[in-house]
């Protein structure tokens, strides 16, 4: 029975363990940064020089821990500056070492200046330490020429073109995203799709009534079980909505991602193109699914006559065929214009009837565009299939640095600036304790604050455990191998070991690399200067100072965490949302690209991204407790972002040009800008009128497009008229409805969260 109860837990442990994402990557990274240690290290025993080799190395590993954050994408100019980093921080080293006021002074400004310019970093400031407090096991002169020398072996070693850099197959992470969004076209119908017998749209019109509201006697009728029984199911399919539509695209963002790996001259315009087709199929599934909630809600009959579920099922046999074989096969998907045109026929011409066609009709256009979307880049994916050469990124590199933009002026508000003066102060108190009280292996005191202290709260404590996890443990190991006193060719095994899981898996967790690169990082000093077990004692206390130190800097020092820009950041949500409304007011009214304002959408999904990330942090903030509304305005900035893809996909092919639908989107930015202005005042936020006339206004429209419909069906029953006109704009109202209650619910969770938070 024990043994049963400890399953569990085992299963527990395993399953929550981080575990690399790209497992090739992680053994290509490992393998190289091992050998960026190793090879130095051979080459000084072989040649009779093990100290010169041991300071080689320990260059290769001041270079090489700056391309964890992206070992794929690291750059060969970018490891050059750090290599000029190391210059700077021996040089200085070299030269403060016989003064420990000096060192102060020297280390805290060269960590306010990394904490300051992101691309400077730690290394100047831990290089000085590293020289500074420890012997030099050469003269000075030559000491800093064989660091240099070692930062440039994985400034070029690591940026070669290896496989492991390349990612996985363009063709593989495009099939996924297809697969991805063949699962989502199936979610479209929702749990209850294909449940509702009935007869025809004009009969789903008739049984709501020509004005639009539905039966008003449900109650004790067996509709009304079966209107119970829907709605659950609605709201299990919202959930398997919700989870596939991440999934989908979870699927495109790791396929840019992919893209933003690759060397500029490998880039494929044609993967390019596929995925730039997917991602607006995607686009066009979301706007599917709010026609067809639509469909669901006020004509559930319909939904069955029209077959959804089929058209969808199309839709997903589509998609998994798109780039299942090569050369990609094209299955075709239903012809659901000729359904709505069947459907038309046989309606009695009331008003609901009409209503509901224009949503069949709307629901026919976004089939249409996905097909075309599918044929249009079919020959795109048949280059993938039979690769060649493709040089379309050299037009993009002949742009050169063009359009880079001056940085904004500092100030000291600005969290830059405080994180800098935070480093600076922590750096500084760190080296005056030990100045004063003379730790055995000091500078590891003034290390453990430079790389444990962040720019909030929340992620220096996030930081402390893992960086005082993985030191002892390392420390301990290293404590234990050092009192074994292990000759060099024993060593060389250790270092090569160590630094392999250390960049193996760093990208994984903060913890493995702390671990790892402890255990390499003393075993490696022991290699230039015989050690004793008493620098990995040392190592492990330190550390847990260090991060007590850095855990005081940013909760005392001008404490800006997570807790306290939260409201900053639902703020600018709100606002990227309502430049996105703002966008597609400008679409609407012909000013601007589709692709731009899916662009303004896409960039308000960031700032929503960036709220969730926040929420976790502040789990970990002293008393942090993030409102509850936090998460329903999150919720409903979702719904809001899909609505307005919705709205994107009834805007693409051309403006609506007259009528209110860009005052009312102008009116629903207005209204996310004014809920920003109040969380970030943290003022109550007092909702306008402007939505609600514009609704009015555009019902009014609807109306008058359909009487002027009507008027054409009596006068030439055949003739085309302002059809199209009124299937757009119904589409559009009904559309437009959807995104003001939703961008309501948003400015009321919003507001209500931080009016009287701050």
């Amino acid at each position: 029975m024990g043994r049963d109860l400890l399953l569990p837990l085992r299963d527990i442990a395993f399953a929550r363990a981080p575990r690399p994402e790209d497992p090739r990557l992680a053994l290509g990274f490992g393998l190289s940064g091992a050998c960026c240690l190793v090879v130095p290290l051979l080459v000084g025993l072989l040649t009779g020089h093990p100290a010169g080799g041991a300071t080689v190395g320990l260059g290769a590993w001041l270079v090489a821990a700056r391309a964890i954050v992206n070992p794929a994408g690291v750059r060969t100019p970018y490891l050059f500056g750090v290599v000029v980093s190391v210059g700077v921080g021996t040089s200085l080293g070299v030269l403060v070492s016989g003064s420990s006021w000096m060192m102060i002074g020297a280390a805290s400004a060269l960590a306010g200046l990394g904490g300051l310019v992101r691309p400077i970093g730690v290394t100047p400031a831990l290089t000085l330490l590293l020289t500074a407090a420890n012997p030099l096991p050469l003269d000075p002169l030559p000491h800093t020429g064989l660091q240099l020398l070692g930062g440039l072996l994985p400034a070029v070693l690591l940026t070669l073109p290896w496989p492991w850099r390349r990612t996985r197959p363009a063709i593989t992470t495009l099939n996924e995203v297809a697969a991805a969004l063949a699962a989502l076209a199936e979610a479209v119908p929702g749990a209850d799709k294909g449940s509702m017998p009935g007869p025809t749209a004009g009969a789903a019109g008739r049984d709501a009534g020509t004005d639009g509201r539905q039966d008003a006697h449900p109650a004790a009728s067996p509709a009304a079980e079966r209107n119970e029984s829907r709605n659950e199911g609605r709201s299990e399919g919202r959930d398997e909505w919700d989870a596939r539509r991440r999934a989908a695209a979870d699927a495109l963002a790791a396929v840019g991602t992919a893209r933003a790996r690759r060397l500029r001259g490998e880039r494929s315009r044609a993967a390019d193109d596929v995925a730039l087709a997917l991602r607006r199929v995607f686009h066009e599934i979301v706007a599917l699914r709010g026609l067809c909630d639509t469909l669901r809600r006020r004509a559930p009959r319909a939904v069955e006559e029209a077959g959804i579920g089929d058209l969808t099922a199309s839709l997903a046999d589509a998609l998994r065929a798109y780039l299942a074989d090569c050369p990609p096969l094209r299955e075709p998907v239903v012809d659901f214009g000729a359904r709505v045109d069947r459907l038309r026929e046989r309606t009695t011409g009331g008003e609901r009837e009409k209503v509901v066609l224009v949503l069949l009709r709307q629901v026919a256009h976004s089939v249409g565009r996905i097909q075309a979307a599918l044929d249009g880049s079919a020959a795109q994916a048949r280059r993938l299939c039979a690769p060649r050469l493709d040089i379309g990124g050299l037009d993009a590199a002949a742009l050169g640095f063009g359009g880079l933009a001056a940085p904004p002026p500092l100030a000291f508000d600005d969290p830059r600036v405080r994180h800098a003066l935070r480093v600076v102060l922590g750096t500084a108190f760190a080296s005056v304790v030990i100045v004063l009280f003379k730790p055995a292996f000091p500078h590891w005191l003034v290390i453990a604050v430079l790389v444990t202290i962040q720019p909030t709260y929340g992620e220096t404590r996030a930081r402390v455990w893992a960086r005082v996890g993985g030191s002892t443990v390392g420390g301990l190991v290293s404590a234990a191998v050092l009192n074994l006193t292990p000759g060099h060719w024993a060593l060389v095994a250790l270092i090569g070991v160590s630094a392999a899981l250390a960049f193996g898996l760093a990208p994984t967790h903060q913890a493995y690399w702390a671990t790892f690169m402890t255990m390499c990082v003393l075993l490696l000093l022991d290699f230039q200067v015989p050690q004793t077990a008493r620098i990995a004692e040392s190592r492990v206390v330190l550390t847990l100072a260090g991060g007590a130190i850095a855990i005081a800097c940013t909760r005392l020092l001008w404490p800006r965490g997570e807790t306290r820009r939260l409201a900053d950041r639902v703020g600018r949500m709100l606002g990227s949302h309502a430049a996105a409304a703002r966008a597609l007011a400008q679409l609407a009214r012909g000013r601007m690209a589709a692709e731009r304002a899916e662009d303004r959408i896409r960039r308000a999904g960031v700032d929503a991204e960036m709220v969730t990330g926040a929420l976790g942090y502040i789990a970990r903030e002293p008393g942090g407790t993030a409102p509850e509304a936090v998460g329903g305005a999150l919720d409903a900035a979702q719904r809001v972002r899909d609505d307005l893809l919705t709205m994107v996909s009834l805007l693409r092919d051309e403006p609506i040009g007259a009528g209110p639908v860009a005052d009312v989107l102008d009116a629903v930015a207005g209204q996310l800008q004014a809920a920003s202005q109040a969380v970030q005042a943290g003022e109550p936020y007092e909702p306008g009128e402007g939505v609600s006339r514009g609704l009015a206004d555009d019902a009014m429209w609807v109306g008058a497009q359909a009487e002027r419909r009507l008027a054409e069906l009596e006068s030439a029953p055949e003739a085309a008229g302002s059809r199209r006109a009124l299937l757009r704009t119904a589409a559009a109202d009904q559309a437009l409805r959807s995104l003001d209650a939703d961008a309501v619910r948003l400015c009321a969770a919003a507001g209500g969260a931080f009016a009287a938070v701050r």
